[in-house]
């Protein structure tokens, strides 16, 4: 019961820290700071950004009680002060805490606008740099801890950048009657997103990498019959199908509604939908690999 606690708490945590991040940032380099087209314009970026900072803070007060449980014999606050003062994940786990409760307090104070996706986006990145004591990358011992440890850190923040922009893209065309000036904005925020999209691929690839060569070592076959290795394969595999997909929306889906767009023949609406469903499948698959990670994180890898 506990471990099935501890995996849908990291779950919770990897998913809101990613859209504090991700989401956030999103709105400062997809669209436009001011007017038509702007996040400040809608009603749901503020709460959105909010909900994940509430959510951050309460999963991780919460894990860090679950992971106090599964290391002693009862939650007291002796044990919790000998995780929060001895063990990395128990540091971590409290400066995220206080890192989503500080972006709380700054989504509340702050107008929708430049400065509140900035600085949400800053602290969500912080919270998301901590799953890197959360993982195996802070158990590395040797001369391969400082790189595993930076490869976890990276492999977070990419990770969170993708997810968190995924949310944003479906939240954006969910809605099935928008105006012309909205639809335009969110094919632009596509076509910007696409070469960073290229980066964090590379990025996520190259850190998997490390991470897999640290923790299922180069014996491919035995690291299959392992559990880790085979919860490992399916993470890859659900990868695979979200860059399928987002090499469709790259080659397929963003020219035929900039086509449609700029040829005022016919109205978008079916290829908002083709891409609605297509994000909607992309998002589905990113929380099967949060899932798969946030499971991973409770077994020991073969290496």
């Amino acid at each position: 019961m506990l471990e099935l606690a501890a995996i849908l708490l990291r779950l919770a945590q990897y998913s809101a820290a990613s859209v504090l991040m991700g989401s956030a940032l999103f709105f400062v380099y997809a669209l436009p700071a001011p007017g038509p087209g702007s996040a400040a314009e809608l009603r749901w970026p503020k709460p959105l950004l909010a909900a994940s900072a509430l959510l951050l803070a309460l999963a991780a007060l919460l894990g860090l009680v679950v992971q106090t449980a599964s290391l002693a014999d009862a939650v007291t606050a002796d044990a919790l002060k000998a995780v929060i003062g001895e063990m990395a994940l128990g540091k971590a786990a409290l400066a995220r805490i206080a890192l989503a409760l500080v972006a709380l307090v700054y989504i509340a104070s702050v107008r929708p606008g430049r400065a509140l996706w900035l600085g949400a986006g800053i602290l969500g990145a912080l919270a998301c740099a901590t799953f890197g004591w959360m993982g195996h990358g802070a158990a590395t011992e040797g001369n391969g801890h400082a790189l595993h440890l930076a490869a976890d850190v990276a492999h977070a923040l990419a990770a969170g950048l993708w997810l968190g922009a995924l949310t944003a893209f479906a939240a954006l065309v969910a809605p099935r009657r928008q105006e012309q000036r909205r639809i335009e904005a969110t094919a632009a925020a596509l076509e910007r997103f696409s070469p960073l999209g290229i980066t964090l691929v590379l990025t996520l690839a190259a850190t998997g990498l490390v991470n897999t060569w640290f923790l299922a070592g180069t014996d491919v076959g035995r690291a299959l019959h392992d559990p880790y290795g085979q919860l490992l394969a399916v993470k890859l595999v659900l990868f695979a199908g979200m860059l399928t997909l987002a090499v469709h929306h790259r080659q397929r889906s963003v020219p035929a509604l900039v086509a449609l767009l700029n040829s005022h023949a016919l109205p978008p609406s079916g290829a908002l939908a083709s891409l609605r469903r297509s994000l909607l499948s992309e998002g589905l698959l990113g929380l099967g690999v949060l899932a798969v990670v946030a499971w991973l994180g409770t077994l020991a890898p073969p290496a």
